[in-house]
């Protein structure tokens, strides 16, 4: 049996455990599961299929700052874009929405996300200001 559970509920943790959580849209018959839920992906290796999950990066602010963080993939031939952004801080024990802050963060940010897509290590590094983040419009190259 995964372990499927609502998305307002996923952390940092699980995502170290399980790299990719996908939406549980079959799942849904369960009495307690509607589309909001995720479980963790049989693969680690993100593929198109998997549009749309979430999975594990680094945010860093213009001044240093590091946060984990969370976001939802997605890949169009060489194109990748990030959406929903979540970042975890340690001081606050606290998560919060990447355009929620957009105002009280040192911009402009940069992403990484290391993860194996399409049988290939890759690590992704996305840039991101102000304009970015509220167009939620977040991108970079696979190459």
């Amino acid at each position: 049996m995964r372990k499927s559970k609502p998305v307002d509920e996923l952390t940092i943790e699980d995502l170290k455990e399980n790299p990719i959580w996908e939406w549980a849209f079959d799942e849904e018959e369960n009495e307690e599961q509607d589309e909001t839920w995720v479980r963790p992906s049989e693969t680690k290796n993100f593929t198109e299929e998997l549009n749309g999950s979430i999975v594990l990066g680094e945010l860093t602010t213009n001044n240093g700052d590091k946060f984990p963080m969370m976001c939802s993939l997605d890949i169009e031939d060489d194109e990748v874009s990030i959406s929903s952004v979540v970042f975890y801080s340690d001081k606050q024990d606290e998560y919060y929405a990447l355009e929620d802050m957009v105002k009280k963060i040192d911009l402009p940010l940069s992403i990484n996300i290391s993860l194996t897509i399409n049988g290939k290590s890759q690590s992704l590094r996305f840039s991101a200001n102000k304009v970015d983040i509220y167009k939620n419009d977040i991108k970079t190259n696979l190459n």
